[in-house]
């Protein structure tokens, strides 16, 4: 049986099994489907009568449901059960997804490059996708990044960009890195630059690593953590 549109369904019933299968009707489990009584059974007729991985179901008990004094005054059990549909949305089209929530009209293509997914945005608004110094495409690949983990066993990593600003922004630190370099052995003291991501610290750590006259580390935590260059013999 394909799984049904509806996600979640919500029954209220005298006892929670019988919300259960209420629930469980919503969704598309038919009334000859059901044996047995307990909460297991009417989980296990359900996922197979529904062709989905246990993962895929989750049940919630909203209220347990009381019979009352003589059978007046009780209340009735309530129960939500969600399924959790199978899709294969690309990370492309979920960043689609949260460029067209912002309002901005952009295409994304993708492409594969050595261990990592680049997704580049084309869109006349470079500028806003940017942000000040990076905060929002660094923002967006996060958020990519964060979806695309939680729905998969499969890590990759995934670069957002656009109007070519991670390959500008790496040039930039690479020079950077360079007269930092250039600093350090002509006064002989340590060069601290500014807080970095730590994609950028990797690319100033890369760019200095083959000068012998100089070394490079990293300093402070979180948000202020940053890349130091200092004389090799310091």
């Amino acid at each position: 049986m394909a799984i049904p549109s509806t996600q979640a369904a919500e029954a209220d019933g005298l006892t929670k099994e019988e919300a259960l299968r209420t629930a469980f009707e919503e969704l598309g489990v038919p009334h000859d489907a059901w044996e047995g009584d307990s909460t297991e059974d009417i989980r296990r007729v359900a996922l197979q009568a529904l062709d989905v991985d246990p993962d895929e179901l989750t049940i919630r008990v909203l209220s347990e449901g009381t019979k009352g004094l003589l059978g007046l005054g009780g209340k009735s059990a309530r129960v939500r059960v969600a399924l959790r549909e199978k899709t294969d949305t690309s990370p492309a089209d979920i960043l689609m997804d949260i460029i067209d929530r912002m309002g901005i009209d952009a295409d994304v293509a993708s492409e594969h490059r050595e261990d990592e997914l680049y997704l580049n945005i084309d869109s006349d608004d470079v500028a806003i996708l940017i942000g000040r110094h990076g905060s929002t495409l660094d923002a967006l690949q996060y958020l990519v990044n964060s979806i695309v983990s939680k729905g998969s066993d499969v890590r990759q990593r995934i670069v957002v960009n656009t109007g070519e600003y991670r390959e500008k922004r790496e040039d930039m630190l690479v020079e950077m890195a360079h007269q930092a370099a250039r600093r350090a052995r002509a006064t002989g003291r340590e060069v601290p630059l500014d807080p970095m991501t730590p994609r950028d610290r990797r690319i100033v750590h890369m760019a200095l690593r083959d000068d012998e006259d100089v070394r490079t580390f990293s300093r402070d935590e979180g948000r202020y953590r940053a890349v130091v260059v200092a004389p090799s013999d310091s």
